[in-house]
């Protein structure tokens, strides 16, 4: 069996979208300026043979904080770190502005605050935010998925919970 074969095996065990947020996870606690250092680092060792070079590959990996999917998916420990994440993630919400109506066509949103852990403080935020700025829209969405559960611009406001179904206001 192929690594990509094993991963998508992984991914319906799983469920695609907590396999989708391991990246997610991933850039989080590894920034992408940490691994363009450790890159960078690591193309420089040159001249070295191969077992030393793989110790000071792995020196690098930690001085950096490098994780890959691989030890995500096969490390016990770093599984239960990426679950401990997952579980406070799908417990906060982010907020999402449009600018101009191009943007939000474009899918050219910006976001504006981000784990919020109360449905209703994130959808009081962005009232407050809308109310205050010139942006012609603005979103509430779980910070996993990018669900929406509130949107509004000029015309409408709608709720949305667990569906694009739209609801009345949550308290």
């Amino acid at each position: 069996m192929s690594i990509m074969q094993e991963y998508e095996k992984i991914k319906k065990e799983i469920g695609e979208e907590k396999f989708d947020t391991i990246e997610q996870y991933i850039d989080e606690i590894c920034p992408k300026s940490n691994f363009r250092m450790y890159e960078k680092e690591l193309n420089s060792l040159t001249g070295l043979e191969l077992e030393e070079w793989d110790k000071q590959k792995k020196k690098l990996e930690q001085k950096y904080g490098i994780i890959f999917l691989s030890d995500v998916l096969y490390n016990k420990e770093q599984w239960n770190k990426f679950e401990s994440w997952y579980e406070q993630k799908s417990k906060t919400y982010v907020i999402e502005m449009w600018e101009t109506n191009a943007d939000r066509n474009d899918g050219f949103g910006q976001v504006i605050e981000e784990d919020i852990e109360n449905l209703g403080q994130a959808i009081k935020k962005a009232k407050e935010f809308f109310e205050t700025s010139e942006c012609v829209s603005i979103e509430v969405q779980k910070a996993i998925g990018r669900e929406a559960v509130y949107f509004k611009d000029k015309v409408e406001e709608k709720f949305f919970i667990n569906t694009q179904e739209e609801l009345d206001e949550p308290e």
